[in-house]
């Protein structure tokens, strides 16, 4: 199996220019590129779990139904009382994205160090991702499981911030 650590959320898109200031018309898109990365690795019949904190509101219900949907395993989840984070992108004048990113007490911002306490005898790698391994004090929680499990099993890294 491999274990994959980082963010679940929704990403919310502003979908189309309204002169109606008063409205803003949102797409939501369950996500995280360790999220995705954990349904690409399922979908190619690969063993696979996610050890992050998902919410146990509405929003995290909708992340742990698509994992389900996707065989994500659920063996590694971590189920905390504190509310989904939300990026939002909507895309300027010049076509670059512009990014706001509501996170901060998020489930999958606010792991610990005892969170990462746990059996991964039968891990064969880990992979950290993106946001949560800069953001305290998942960072220090991701910072110590990689360190506990180096030279056990394969570490993985993407940087994408």
């Amino acid at each position: 199996m491999i274990v994959i650590c980082g963010e679940a959320l929704f990403d919310v898109f502003n979908e189309h220019s309204s002169d109606n200031l008063t409205t803003l018309p949102l797409l939501a898109v369950a996500g995280g590129s360790p999220f995705n990365v954990a349904i690409g690795l399922a979908r190619l019949k690969t063993p696979v779990s996610v050890r992050t904190g998902i919410s146990t509101d509405f929003l995290g219900e909708r992340l742990v139904n698509v994992l389900d949907q996707e065989g994500v395993s659920p063996h590694y989840l971590i189920r905390k009382s504190a509310p989904t984070t939300l990026g939002f992108i909507q895309h300027g004048a010049d076509g670059v994205p512009q990014y706001a990113f509501y996170g901060n007490g998020a489930a999958d911002r606010v792991l610990t160090t005892a969170d990462t306490l746990v059996d991964f005898d039968h891990v064969k790698a880990i992979h950290f991702g993106s946001y949560t391994t800069v953001t305290q004090p998942t960072a220090d929680a991701y910072l110590a499981l990689a360190q506990r499990e180096q030279g056990q099993r394969v570490i993985t890294y993407d940087p994408n911030i």
